[in-house]
């Protein structure tokens, strides 16, 4: 690992590697930090990635950093450097960024294991064939956990849109019924003054009919 750290540190701050440094780390998954880095993970024990991790870093940041190169996605790629240094330094065990530094070291053990029988710890050069072929399956492993996080996301987003539509429906209905309901208690004089008018034509349509009755009803005789 050392000849490929003093090949990483003899790199010359010129207009061409620095944009071909940028170009390379932009074609990097987002999520192969080691790539980022330019580091076989397998070469080297992770109790010795943090010091080697600051050192790349260090020339690297240096070489791309935004203020030395007019090329227009050097910001990008700085950052993404940045993530890098910060997943792959992380030492907290309960820290987030050290979980995904150990999971991505996970990923690069088991794509060796399905990829080679070689003795991936001696074999430090990062462009090996080799180790070119790994990292081709962890970015395979990588996509296909990034595919199953968008279905997953996509899934979420769908069901929220329902629960969403279901309530948006749901206090639509709550606020008619408000409506109805504020409709008839503003509607309860109207309708006792109609039911007492009602009322009281009834009343008077059965005292009419019973006078009726009593001016036809015929006197008895007296014998």
């Amino acid at each position: 690992m050392s000849d490929e750290l003093q090949r990483i540190l003899s790199i010359e701050e010129s207009a061409l590697n620095r944009n071909t440094e940028i170009d390379r780390i932009l074609k990097c998954p987002d999520s192969d930090y080691f790539a980022v880095m330019e580091i076989n993970p397998l070469a080297i024990s992770i109790e010795e990635l943090v010091s080697l991790v600051k050192k790349i870093y260090r020339k690297k940041s240096l070489l791309i950093h935004p203020d030395k190169t007019d090329h227009p996605e050097a910001s990008k790629a700085f950052d993404k450097l940045k993530k890098a240094e910060q997943v792959l330094s992380a030492t907290g065990e309960e820290d987030d960024k050290y979980k995904e530094k150990h999971r991505l070291y996970s990923i690069y053990k088991a794509a060796a294991q399905s990829t080679t029988t070689s003795d991936m710890s001696q074999n430090f050069d990062f462009y090996d064939e080799t180790n070119v072929k790994v990292r081709q399956k962890v970015d395979e492993i990588l996509l296909d956990e990034l595919n199953q996080l968008d279905l997953q996301k996509l899934a979420k987003q769908t069901e929220e849109m329902r629960k969403h539509d279901f309530q948006k429906q749901l206090n639509k209905e709550r606020e008619l019924k408000r409506q109805m309901e504020a409709k008839w208690e503003q509607d309860r004089d109207y309708r006792v003054n109609n039911w007492r008018k009602y009322s009281n034509k009834i009343e008077k349509k059965q005292k009419q009919k019973q006078k009726q009755k009593q001016k036809k009803k015929k006197p008895e005789v007296l014998v």
